[in-house]
Formats: structure tokens, C-alpha cells, sequence
């Protein structure tokens, strides 16, 4: 017995949260003030370092791309305003594969845009001006949210006006860069390559003006956006060389539900009247020339480790706790100071 009260006498004399008898404690309003303050500040506070453990942040990392046996799942979805007859598609790359348009499906349609498609395309293009200076992560969110609505298809009841034509289909492409094109005439294969048959479609049935519904590299994924879809051209001229340079980048999306390997582009356009007379010369059509970076993106999604929430929330406790009584005393020995001051002039004055 005596050696474990000892002991505990050694434990009560290394005690640092020495404790006052109540008898000496003496409550205020100013620090029944001070008390109700820090509650709420602690309240609002930890409540804000929540909501930011349950947030995500998404981590870029950069390499270089070494994968050479995946392929490129391209999809399209275009509508033409020339008639099926007319139109001939293929995909050239450099590794001189030729892939015939038979991925594609063409069907006959109108180009005029119904109501429902244009309030799409009226929706679409507010989201681009509303974002067109400063373009973050979150605003890429939010334009994926709002377009990730496919465009929506209709059924032309009048069969008099079906004068386009709608492209549609899915192919697998190799690694190397390519060119998918859509001319007048159908294409023909031969030793040299290929050619389009067009020396009896008139000139004036020429029209290259477009409608790109849509055009992918790969899966979609919330945060990425093809910039071709929802694209309009229209133009009145018959003889248009339409040319979309395209740069594919390999991206790998690792969030906390999945993992997804895909392709993200940018685009740059040029289009150029042909004139014989002026040395403008060429084949009218729309011309899609894509090429592979040499640089993958993966693109991380991670959340605050819950052992970091716990220390920030000691900090935010301890910090606010500690901040409030040195307040609390600066803001005491202030009014003690000139309750004193006014103390002695009043017995000065007597």
C-alpha cells in the first residue's frame, strides 16, 4: 500500500492540467460570451473540415506514352445535308490500312433542327460562352453535366423532306495517325488504293454543310468533353474543303468508383473554297486528320487520409479553445486596467 501511494504521488506531482477548486472559479458574462462564441466557431468549423474530408481533389501526372497495343474506338455521329447516294466515307492512316465506310450506318434524314434540338444546342452553347475565359476542372464538371444528354435524335414524319443524310457508327482504329474523311461518290478499292466514283453527281448537289452529333476517341467519362460535339457548319458554297486536325491524347481516369482508360482530343479546324482559277485546288469534303501525342495524361481522384481529418479537427478544437482565452484575458486585463485608472482618479479627486 505505501509503495502505490507513493507511486501515485510521483503520477499527481508530473500532473500539467492542475485543477482549480470550484470554490475559486467565478463565472462572467464576458466569459459566458467568449464560451458561446467558441462553441460556434468550433460548430462552424469542424463542420466545413467535413464537407472537405467527404471532397475529392483531382491529381494530374504526365508520361510518356508506352502503350503501343491498345486501340482507338472511334464513334461517330454526323448528319450531312447531301443525300446518301451521294456520300462516300473511308479511313486512311499512315501504316496504309484503308477502312471501308461499312462501320457506318447512313440513313436518310432532314437537317432542320426540331424544337427539342435546338433548345440542346441553345442550352450547350451558354455553357460555352459562360465558361469561354476561365475553363477549371469544376467548370468541365459542370459543361459535361449539362451536354452529357445525347442529342436528341428525331423521326421525320414528311418522307418529301428527307434530303440529308445521317452517319453513324463505331470502328476500332490502330495507334498511328489517320485520316477519316466523307466525300462526294462512293469509294471504290483498287491496287493503288482507293478512289471516289463522283464524275456523274452534279456539281450543284454538292452541300458539305454539317451537323457533328457525335465524335469520340474512347469512353466518356464525367470531366471529359469532345469538342466536336454539337458542331454546326452550314455553308452555301458547293465546293468546301472542311479539314478538323485533331490531336489524341491517351487518358486514364483512376476515381474512387472506377478505373477507365480513354482519349481525350483537341481540335483546330480550316476550311478553304475550292477555285481552279485562283490555284485553290482539291477535293470537296470533310476531312477528320488525327494524330497520337507522345504524352498520357492520368488523371487521379484521392481524398483526404481520415487520420489527417482527426489532427485537423485537434487543431481546430485546441486552436479555437486556446485563441478564446487569450482573448478572454487580454480583453480582462483591459477593462481591469481602466476600472483601476477610473479608481484612482475618482480617490484623487476626493
Amino acid at each position: 500500500m505505501r509503495r502505490r501511494s507513493g507511486a501515485l504521488k510521483v503520477v499527481k506531482e508530473l500532473d500539467v492540467f492542475t485543477k482549480v477548486p470550484e470554490d475559486y472559479q467565478r463565472s462572467t458574462a464576458t466569459g459566458g460570451t467568449f464560451s458561446i462564441i467558441s462553441l460556434s466557431a468550433i460548430i462552424v468549423l469542424v463542420f466545413s473540415e467535413f464537407l472537405y474530408y467527404r471532397s475529392t481533389v483531382m491529381k494530374y501526372e504526365y508520361s510518356v506514352d508506352v502503350d503501343i497495343s491498345s486501340t482507338l474506338e472511334l464513334e461517330v455521329d454526323l448528319t450531312i445535308a447531301m443525300s446518301c447516294d451521294h456520300l462516300g466515307a473511308d479511313i486512311v492512316d499512315l501504316a496504309g490500312e484503308s477502312i471501308p465506310s461499312n462501320f457506318l450506318t447512313m440513313t436518310r434524314t432532314t437537317f432542320d433542327l426540331s424544337p427539342k434540338q435546338k433548345e440542346w444546342f441553345a442550352v450547350r452553347n451558354n455553357a460555352l460562352v459562360a465558361i469561354k475565359d476561365y475553363r477549371s476542372l469544376n467548370d468541365l464538371v459542370m459543361l459535361e453535366s449539362i451536354t452529357s444528354t445525347p442529342f436528341p435524335q428525331t423521326n421525320p414524319s414528311d418522307s418529301s423532306n428527307l434530303n440529308s443524310c445521317r452517319l453513324a457508327g463505331k470502328t476500332n482504329l490502330k495507334k498511328v495517325a489517320g485520316n477519316f474523311h466523307i466525300t462526294v461518290g462512293k469509294s471504290i478499292i483498287h491496287s493503288r488504293g482507293h478512289s471516289h466514283l463522283n464524275a456523274f453527281i452534279p456539281r450543284d448537289a454538292y452541300n458539305f454543310s454539317h451537323r457533328i452529333d457525335k465524335f469520340s476517341f474512347g469512353a466518356s467519362v464525367p470531366g471529359s468533353i469532345n469538342p466536336l460535339d454539337g458542331s454546326l457548319f452550314v455553308t452555301e458554297e458547293p465546293a468546301k474543303i472542311i479539314q478538323y486536325y485533331i490531336q489524341v491524347v491517351p487518358t486514364e481516369y483512376e476515381t474512387l468508383s472506377r478505373n477507365q482508360k480513354t482519349h481525350q482530343y483537341s481540335v483546330t479546324e480550316r476550311i478553304r473554297t475550292l477555285d481552279h482559277s485562283s490555284g485553290s485546288h482539291g477535293v470537296p469534303g470533310i476531312f477528320f486528320k488525327y494524330d497520337l501525342s507522345a504524352i498520357s495524361i492520368k488523371v487521379r481522384e484521392e481524398r483526404q487520409p481520415f487520420w489527417q481529418f482527426l489532427v485537423r479537427l485537434c487543431g481546430i478544437i485546441g486552436g479555437v479553445f486556446a485563441t478564446s482565452g487569450m482573448l478572454h484575458l487580454l480583453i480582462g486585463a483591459v477593462f481591469g486596467l481602466f476600472s483601476k485608472k477610473k479608481t484612482l482618479n475618482g480617490s484623487s479627486s476626493q
